[in-house]
């Protein structure tokens, strides 16, 4: 700047910097503020007719103690010179802004001077920000589009084999109970014992159909939260008990044996009776269906503080880690038709959301080629919404059962 300039430019140039579209702050050597365009008042928020010359430029400095991240006003920066992008700045008032800061020393008349140009660019920085998460949130977003649109197919695929399942399970039960009720009605059979054997084979397939079109029922009433639940306190110990009791023909049939274990403590806590058999039943029946010839059933129970634990454990093939998850997917565990034993593949599903509504979980532990072990917690005290607990009116009214 010229220091020979006459009245009139130095006039002019104040009109120029008192205009001026940033705030301009002319700083002595002594740290004191010499000059202050209007925007400069209004961005620090000087009092009314202040004399700025009272003010040291440090007090603009937010100090220390923010985020490290953050480049702030001080000592140090005021030594530089040029344009620095988005410096955090204090006000007079204690808030801080973000500006974009211009640095330039002058000298003026012999005195060395400090002139810096403030812009606000807070809310810029905050919509950038904002920007930035949303564009963030929306990349979130997109990965779990694609994750849940693999998920969907793969569910599909997995529900095209269920089709392909279970109308294979139905179609065969029902091939032998037409060809055996065909032979009975044109009494092809020879001798009594033979019309019996065609009885016991239309009886016993469908049985099988029923068993067949109940886990379907059971699921399509859980997707639908359709399936009441009568939650009473009872024994668990008695209903275990004759859970094995009944499935003891299977298990001579399969070669395995039996072991229940009776329990040292009460076994008494919360559960709708005719859904815990159901639990009991298929888990029982999984551990028996997948053993090996002259294997073991294992059945017995862990007292912990807020549950009674039923476990059942077998010394069959056991299950990969990768496959454990797989047992409790819907559709997840039927495989190859080939390999397939007899069911649905929704037991331990079904098994799964029903246990959970009541208050319980099931869980799993195995080794691959030594066996698993199921069991499933069944709460002690009432963890449900009060009018989970009251008694079956009917349990034979449930066709699903």
């Amino acid at each position: 700047m010229n220091s020979a300039a006459n009245p009139q430019s130095q006039d002019i140039y104040r009109i120029i910097a008192q205009e001026a579209t940033m705030a301009i702050l002319v700083v002595k050597p002594d740290g004191h503020l010499l000059y202050a365009n209007q925007l400069a008042h209004d961005l620090f928020e000087f009092p009314f007719n202040a004399n700025v010359s009272v003010y040291q430029v440090a007090q603009l400095f937010p100090g220390e103690g923010g985020d490290r991240r953050v480049k702030t006003l001080n000592g140090d920066i005021l030594e530089l010179q040029g344009l620095i992008q988005e410096i955090l700045v204090k006000k007079l008032n204690g808030q801080n802004f973000f500006a974009m800061l211009g640095i330039k020393h002058v000298e003026i008349d012999g005195e060395k001077l400090l002139l810096l140009m403030f812009h606000d660019v807070t809310i810029q920085k905050k919509l950038q920000r904002e920007i930035t998460e949303k564009q963030s949130a929306i990349h979130q977003a997109y990965q779990e589009l694609l994750q849940q649109n693999k998920q969907l197919k793969d569910l599909d695929l997995a529900k095209n084999r269920f089709i392909a399942m279970t109308t294979h399970e139905l179609r065969t039960p029902l091939s032998a109970i037409v060809a055996s009720a065909e032979i009975l009605k044109l009494k092809l059979y020879d001798t009594p014992e033979q019309q019996d054997e065609f009885i016991a084979m239309i009886y016993t397939q469908g049985q099988h159909m029923l068993d067949l079109v109940n886990d379907i029922l059971d699921f399509a009433k859980i997707q639908a939260n359709r399936m009441d639940y009568y939650i009473e306190h009872r024994d668990l110990k008695a209903l275990a008990k004759s859970e094995v009791d009944g499935l003891l023909p299977m298990a001579e049939a399969a070669n395995v044996s039996m072991k229940f274990i009776e329990p040292t403590f009460e076994t008494q806590c919360y559960y709708d009776e005719l859904r815990m058999r159901q639990i009991a039943a298929n888990i029982i029946n999984n551990a028996i269906k997948y053993n090996r010839p002259g294997g073991q059933v294992e059945v017995y129970f862990v007292d912990s503080d807020a549950a009674v634990e039923l476990h059942v454990k077998d010394t069959g093939p056991g299950i990969a880690d990768g496959d454990q998850e797989k047992v409790f997917n819907e559709f997840e565990t039927l495989g190859k038709v080939a390999n397939h034993s007899k069911g649905t593949g929704l037991g331990m599903p079904i098994s799964r959301r029903m246990i959970r509504a009541m208050g319980g979980e099931v869980f799993l532990k195995s080794t691959l080629g030594a066996g698993s072990e199921f069991w499933v917690t069944v709460p002690k005290c009432k963890v449900l919404a009060e009018e989970n607990y009251r008694s079956r009116p009917d349990s034979t009214d449930d066709l699903a059962a």
